[in-house]
């Protein structure tokens, strides 16, 4: 897989490639799911206080089965 060239990190809380469940409020301990398209294929859960140089500062995703063990949910983006 080719890296794209990442110089930002930050916390998934904050990320656009977060994604947690429809009814989920987002924090340090809300348990989702990271959509980055060349992370998706790994299924990640992750925490809010979780984070990685893949990081896109937006709006948090919602889809239903995100915080689910395995995450369940399709990807919203």
């Amino acid at each position: 897989m080719a890296r794209k060239n990442h110089d930002e990190w930050g916390e998934c809380k904050d990320c656009k490639w977060f994604e947690v469940g429809t009814d989920a409020s987002v924090g340090n301990t809300t348990l989702g799911r990271c959509i980055e398209e060349g992370l998706q294929r790994f299924a990640l859960r992750v925490s809010g206080n979780s984070g990685c140089n893949c990081f896109v500062a937006g709006e948090v995703a919602h889809a239903r089965g995100s915080g689910s063990a395995p995450p369940g949910a399709k990807s919203t983006r």
